[in-house]
């Protein structure tokens, strides 16, 4: 039952009121005490603590004197009406000298809880008590106080709010500041051990995929997936989260507005960009999506992705924007890095003037391949090429003529040979090339022999010998198969030009 009038807000009640409010380390239960005290101090039939989060109220302590009174108000989301007001009126309105507001529920000049106005009217409300949260200006929540006494909320009230609510405002954002604190320490942690993880990924595949999973546990992130740019196109891989369990469908919804999210020509976002979804956007989503942010991947060589985080407003990322920018530095360097070490992979296994494999690379590529073909039960055969009539070429029409030739050999090559087929250039005017699942046959000759005639070397005046051995047939090791290749290829050479030599025979 309520306090008689003459036993409400005294000194000592409101001073221990406050005692226990700052007793509490969770804000949850603090302000759980003042909305269960509220109710007698105030004269309430209800009571409610709303938190500004993002860009709406959110309840954190609701009391009634009724079950279906406290299941109302934790069940409907504050009036639309009435946010846009209060929203005003804590951005300093001129027109609005009072912070503190009083609503009659029968005034209809009150337009901000027009919405609840049939429902209050069934429990009797006859007056709403407005209080906001404010801490310098900062707008941190609202209190309100419902009662059915037309008389409620007189001057001694107001007095008394007066004085408790900056305090309880400066206690509301001590706390927030507590728990961004356990937060931020908690993310930091997180990210400093997965600094560890990220920068032993071997691949970028790795790379997003632990990034993903990181971004989960650190921002406290439902889904999301990355956007990268490669050889000039950009595409969506490694979803993360719930957009991993339901790819099917969020796939399905970017490709149906693919022209909206990604426009032909796209042109990343060069800062951290934040997109509020309409309604009708997400609808077919198998869980709510109010904003995508969208935080752009940068190294040296400017903008080369996006990381898209979705919010599904459980947790407000935009207040991790220290953890996020951080997060996405160590992702971008341990990209960089990868990249950097596939780029001097790259070079030290590619044949610079012709850009297919060089012997290091080959030799690397065969050794690999050698092991499948066991694993298979197959067989290879190993190719060695080289020039007829390169050094005249070079002697009469100079160097750049015959690395010409050059490029063209291996243009040739790779062109009349399949995709799992191997070709290098294993020196000077020396190519390799390994004819994967293919045995020594009369057939095989015919490829082969159609493989010399697709170079077209009659331009440059060059012909093309070859020795050829079958892995593992006649050979069990590389060095043994490229000596075998190459004395063949040499007696192919001392008979003339054009020859392909397996075993003593020739064409």
């Amino acid at each position: 039952m309520p306090l008689p009038p003459q036993y409400r807000l005294k000194p000592e009640d409101i001073l221990e009121l406050l005692h226990e409010i700052n007793y509490e380390e969770d804000l949850d239960d603090a302000f759980e005490i003042l909305t269960k005290r509220g109710l007698d101090f105030f004269n309430c039939t209800m009571t409610g603590v709303w938190l500004w989060q993002g860009e709406e109220f959110n309840p954190l302590a609701i009391k009634a004197r009724t079950e279906i009174q406290e299941t109302f108000l934790k069940g409907n989301a504050l009036p639309v009406d009435f946010q846009l007001f209060i929203r005003k009126v804590t951005q300093g309105n001129s027109y609005i000298e009072r912070k503190m507001m009083l609503y009659e529920i029968e005034d209809e000049a009150n337009q901000q809880f027009k919405a609840w106005r049939a429902t209050l009217r069934e429990f009797k409300v006859r007056r709403i008590f407005c209080i906001p949260l404010l801490h310098f200006g900062q707008l941190l929540g609202v209190l309100l106080l419902f009662s059915d006494d037309p008389t409620s909320f007189k001057e001694g009230d107001v007095y008394w709010l007066e004085q408790l609510m900056p305090l309880l405002s400066s206690s509301v954002y001590e706390q927030q500041l507590r728990m961004a604190a356990v937060d931020r320490e908690q993310a930091l942690s997180l990210l400093l051990r997965g600094t560890e993880i990220l920068v032993k990924a071997v691949s970028e595949e790795q790379l997003f995929a632990e990034a993903g999973e990181m971004a989960m546990e650190i921002l406290y992130l439902e889904a999301g997936f990355f956007h990268m740019e490669k050889d000039g196109e950009w595409k969506i891989h490694s979803p993360f989260g719930r957009f991993k369990q339901s790819e099917e469908v969020w796939q399905e919804w970017l490709q149906r507005d693919k022209h909206v999210h990604f426009p032909h020509g796209y042109i990343p976002n060069e800062a951290p960009t934040l997109r509020i979804l309409e309604e009708d956007e997400h609808k077919e989503l198998p869980f709510p999506v109010e904003r995508i942010l969208i935080q752009p991947i940068k190294t040296y060589r400017g903008v080369v992705g996006e990381l898209w985080l979705i919010d599904s407003k459980t947790r407000d990322i935009i207040h991790t924007q220290e953890i996020l920018y951080a997060f996405v530095r160590m992702l971008s360097m341990a990209l960089e890095t990868i990249r950097q070490r596939k780029e001097l992979e790259y070079l030290a296994t590619t044949d610079r003037l012709t850009g297919i494999m060089n012997r290091q690379g080959f030799e690397q590529r065969i050794l690999v391949e050698m092991a499948r073909t066991l694993m298979r039960g197959s067989a290879f055969l190993f190719l060695l090429l080289d020039l007829d009539g390169f050094k005249k070429l070079n002697d009469t029409k100079g160097h750049p003529t015959g690395d010409l030739a050059l490029s063209h050999v291996a243009e040739k090559l790779q062109k009349s040979v399949r995709r799992e087929d191997i070709v290098a250039r294993t020196g000077g005017d020396e190519f390799a090339v390994v004819l994967t699942d293919l045995k020594l046959s009369p057939d095989a000759l015919n490829i082969m022999s159609r493989l010399r005639s697709n170079l077209d070397l009659e331009k440059y005046g060059l012909g093309i010998s070859m020795g050829v051995a079958e892995f593992p047939a006649e050979s069990k090791d590389y060095e043994s198969l490229y000596k075998l290749s190459d004395h063949r290829l040499y007696l192919g050479k001392q008979r003339g030009k054009g020859n392909i030599v397996t075993e003593n025979t020739y064409e």
